[in-house]
């Protein structure tokens, strides 16, 4: 058994602004989903003043003589003669349809999209179709577009495959299913009023939003999880929705193959630490006000606003430290948005918020002196070093005897990240590098900071 999927099925339903969510745990992974393909829906359509079961299969299904199908599935006594306003259940894969088209909009990292069992590295603005998989790997992430702009974000370790992707043409309702074998996705469905339109997402952990009306979804060995960030959202244990009053806006439930638990508050959006939206140092990290209640912390880069081009994630614990500390490393310069989210200890996720910050390497580090004797002479050697965009030079500053008023050397305007003094007399001293910074027609100032020197007879 893979790890992560519960010893049977589990079918979850959620519906929010006319499009359905199926959120379904399977027993065995890939191998169960084949064995035990979900049943699909029947496709309604009321039949219109001069429909005839026999030009309905003409106009609408993939085999025109398929329409005795129809006839013995609905009870018809004639296919010519049908009832205006009455109301025939066809099965779906009866029925012709055209394609969805679906584009890759934007990825990180090791990303492939496996057709027929060939795989092929990714690229922006490769087209995807029905049964085509995207796979990332590790550090990856991956957004793909439908034409009526639904997206569909993948983080890293993710396989999902495009189970249908098409357009139903007798109702004209697009039928949107997706299959999630590891990982997890975020959702945005573009909800449309058209009846029988489906928008599914089958999977043991999934993360989904509606635009419209947002929310998340994660399924797991054991339970499902729902969060309902705006608007209001109908959630069911069972196959099909029930009549459970909707978890509303802040809210977030859990459900088991037992039904669905009270509804749970959500956690308030994080905020950001001093100094998080100018990140200069050798490495970038964020620090977190602490919220009440969380028991770690979700954070996300992205290169957009709108969090479609994700390249990188991490979580973190709370601890005894009065602000959680969130490392992700060296990043390139540049403009980028970090999204911060608080989780409970039940695992729900809480009000997200969203910070612009700008990564501007700028790094001054001083090297231990060295010296050296040159016959009566001993030289110690100064250096340090700077990184980052622009041109520097530099102001040494050194300070005996523990006054760091009065510099006892003073000496600006160099160049070079180093500096020979010679002879210098026993006793306690103190130096500093200042550099200055010219970058795009603008000078900016770093101290480093007071490094110590003592020097023996």
């Amino acid at each position: 058994m893979r790890p992560g999927y519960g010893g049977r099925g589990r079918l979850s339903m959620i519906k929010a602004a006319g499009v359905s969510f199926v959120v379904l745990a399977l027993a065995g992974g890939a191998s169960a989903w084949a064995q035990t393909p979900p049943a699909e829906p029947p496709v309604a359509y009321v039949v219109k003043p001069g429909d005839t079961l026999i030009g309905l299969g003409r106009a609408y299904l993939n085999r025109p003589s398929d329409y005795r199908r129809v006839q013995k599935a609905n009870g018809v006594q004639e296919p010519r003669r049908l009832r205006p306003g009455s109301q025939l259940n066809i099965d779906p894969n009866l029925l012709k349809s055209t394609p969805i088209a679906a584009t890759l909009s934007a990825f990180t990292g090791p990303v492939q999209i496996e057709t027929n069992g060939q795989r092929t590295p990714a690229r922006v603005g490769m087209p995807l179709s029905e049964g085509q998989w995207i796979i990332t790997g590790p550090g990856a992430f991956a957004t793909f577009e439908l034409e009526d702009a639904s997206r569909v974000t993948l983080p890293s370790n993710t396989r999902i495959r495009i189970a249908k992707l098409r357009q139903v043409l007798i109702n004209n309702a697009p039928q949107r299913v997706f299959q999630l074998e590891q990982g997890k996705g975020t959702i945005s469905a573009t909800p449309t009023p058209t009846p029988g339109a489906r928008f599914e997402v089958r999977t043991p952990v999934s993360v989904s939003a509606v635009r419209g009306t947002e929310f998340r979804v994660g399924a797991g060995a054991d339970k499902a999880q729902t969060e309902v960030l705006v608007g209001a959202v109908g959630v069911d244990a069972g196959a099909s929705a029930s009549d459970n009053a909707p978890i509303q806006a802040g809210f977030g439930v859990s459900a088991s193959a037992d039904g669905v638990g009270a509804p749970v508050e959500l956690l308030p959006a994080p905020k950001l630490g001093a100094g998080g939206q100018t990140q200069s140092d050798a490495l970038v990290r964020f620090s977190l006000e602490p919220v009440k209640g969380a028991a770690s912390y979700r954070v996300l880069l992205a290169r957009d606003a709108g969090f479609i081009d994700i390249f990188a994630e991490a979580t973190t614990q709370t601890t005894s430290q009065q602000y959680p500390i969130v490392d992700f490393g060296q990043v390139a310069n540049g403009t980028y948005f970090v999204r911060l989210t608080a989780i409970d200890p039940g695992g729900l996720e809480g009000f997200p918020a969203d910070y612009s910050f700008d990564r501007d390497l700028d790094t001054l580090d001083a090297a231990p002196p060295s010296d050296a004797r040159e016959g009566k002479h001993r030289k110690f050697l100064f250096r340090w070093s700077s990184a980052g965009d622009g041109v520097r030079n530099y102001r040494f500053q050194m300070f005996a005897n523990g006054d760091t008023q009065t510099p006892i050397v003073d000496q600006p305007g160099l160049t070079e990240p180093y500096l020979t003094l010679t002879d210098l007399a026993p006793g306690a001293y103190a130096w500093r590098v200042t550099a200055l910074r010219f970058k795009d027609g603008v000078m900016s100032e770093k101290q480093g900071p007071l490094q110590q020197l003592q020097i023996g007879k």
